[in-house]
């Protein structure tokens, strides 16, 4: 037997009404599982994303870690330190291109992004508060006992 619809085979409308329900309750997990990690996100204790190198590979993947969790809604600081100021002032010193991984900061600081730079590495560096990137805070020691407070730190 050959059931039609309008010319339409019942096992056409039947494999089409299946895709159709796979399609929406896939969407209504990921957007499920996208509220959970809001959820939990928004009640973790703060992280911070410690970079310590110039490396613009090891820079960029802080950056877009940091990046990534702040967007699921995380309480997100990019400490940046030792040979990591490079990445937080204008006219670096790096000889390496840092052009874009500064590019990436600077977007990070402008989605809401905390950065703070330290205060002793930015003088060893040869650098001046001025230096600073739009936005970068001078991360002196009553500004980094704020940040490392209750803090998880994940160390680049």
């Amino acid at each position: 037997m050959n059931y039609q619809h309008n010319g339409v085979s019942m096992a056409v409308l039947f494999i089409s009404a299946i895709a159709t329900l796979i399609v929406f309750s896939h969407d209504s997990a990921v957007y499920a599982q996208n509220e959970s990690a809001r959820t939990i996100a928004k009640n973790a204790d703060p992280i911070v994303y410690h970079l310590s190198s110039d490396d613009p590979w090891r820079a960029a993947i802080a950056i877009s870690d940091a990046t990534n969790l702040k967007s699921l809604g995380h309480n997100i600081t990019l400490m940046l330190s030792i040979e990591g100021v490079q990445v937080g002032v204008n006219n670096s010193h790096n000889v390496l291109a840092l052009g874009n991984v500064i590019n990436n900061v600077t977007d990070f600081i402008k989605s809401g992004g905390k950065v703070v730079v330290c205060e002793i590495c930015l003088e060893i560096a040869g650098y001046e508060k001025d230096d600073l990137i739009d936005g970068a805070i001078l991360g002196t020691p009553e500004v980094s006992s704020i940040i490392f407070t209750n803090a998880t730190v994940v160390d680049y």
